[in-house]
């Protein structure tokens, strides 16, 4: 078998489009392993999005349970019955606040993220980092009006 015979031929030419092959689908699956990773980064900003939220909500809990603590049923109200309890208050505006904290960090995080990621790749389809900032935007808002809402409100009441 020469290096000229028809058989030795087709065979390197072969050998040459498997090689090929095999390198398109090795940048496909690195191309998808990219994609891969930018979902999982989105994936993280709605589970600690969620978890800022969680975080709101329950110091909206906290506060309000401190209304039931102020005063014991079995015992003559006093003072006013809407009166919170100081204390669970402040539990209350310090978890909205870590809440609201916890989600602009993962939400600029995760911008700066999406941002280096799209120097080198393509946004996957249908898919860009800003509905994503945006909504951990509004969540951050949201607590920020509640924020201001249980300050204002606690604020403006007698023996404050």
């Amino acid at each position: 078998m020469s290096e000229h015979d028809p058989e030795h031929i087709v065979l390197m030419q072969r050998m040459v489009e498997l090689a090929e092959r095999q390198t398109r689908l090795a940048a496909e699956r690195t191309e998808q392993s990219a994609e891969r990773s930018y979902m999982n980064a989105e994936r993280t900003l709605s589970v600690w999005t969620r978890t800022a939220l969680s975080l709101m909500i329950f110091g909206i809990a906290v506060d309000r349970f401190g209304l039931l603590l102020r005063h014991a049923p079995w015992r003559p109200r006093m003072v006013d019955p809407l009166l919170p309890n100081p204390l669970s208050t402040l539990g209350g505006v310090i978890l909205i606040a870590l809440g609201v904290l916890v989600v602009l960090t993962c939400g600029a995080r995760y911008l700066v993220y999406a941002r280096a990621w799209r120097r080198v790749h393509a946004w996957p389809p249908a898919h860009a980092p800003y509905l994503a900032c945006a909504f951990a935007v509004l969540v951050a808002l949201f607590g920020i009006a509640l924020l201001a809402v249980l300050l204002v409100f606690t604020g403006s009441r007698p023996g404050h």
